[in-house]
């Protein structure tokens, strides 16, 4: 039981982790978009990698949340 929660609990801060450090990136490339006057898709390459960006913040954000969710949950035996 107790070694579910420590497996438990490392997802959930290795996929906050991830979260937190994706967001950083994207916030900082959303500045450097708007100081250099050109676009997201000129920065990643077209619309698809844009698309794959945020795609991986969607994907980062419910990994983290279910993780969380399976964290705090009451366990039944």
């Amino acid at each position: 039981m107790m070694k579910k929660k420590v497996s438990s609990l490392i997802v959930f801060v290795c996929s906050a982790l991830a979260l937190a450090i994706s967001l950083k990136l994207f916030w900082n490339m959303g500045v450097y978009v708007d100081d250099h006057v050109t676009s997201p898709q000129a920065v990643y390459g077209g619309h698809f990698w844009s698309d794959m960006a945020w795609l991986r913040l969607a994907l980062l954000a419910v990994t983290t949340l279910v993780s969380g969710v399976n964290l705090f949950r009451k366990q039944t035996v």
